[in-house]
């Protein structure tokens, strides 16, 4: 709630990024960055996923990271652009 607060937007709009029901826009990714103050990136990244190794420093992150991760890393980032460019060429934005 506090962060939907934070955003000037709705706590169920909140609930469906975090359920990965909704993709937020380019500009509500950085908006939430901004809000939790950390770098866009890391709000595609689950550190917890990296097992005991330590959380990758930000200037450091692509070469912290295994083959395997920036594979990961790099599908997340293409799928939420791809639905991204998905909503804006949609006919209704059009009208």
């Amino acid at each position: 709630m506090k962060l939907a607060e934070m955003l000037d937007t709705s706590t169920s709009y909140i609930g469906e990024i975090e359920i990965n029901s909704r993709a937020p826009s380019m500009d509500m990714v950085e908006r939430i960055a901004n809000a939790l103050n950390v770098e866009p990136f890391r709000l595609f990244v689950d550190d917890t996923e990296r097992g005991s190794a330590a959380p990758c420093p930000a200037d450091d992150y692509l070469e912290c990271l295994t083959t395997v991760e920036r594979q990961d890393l790099t599908n997340r980032i293409l799928k939420r652009i791809s639905n991204e460019v998905e909503q804006v060429l949609q006919p209704e934005n059009y009208e």
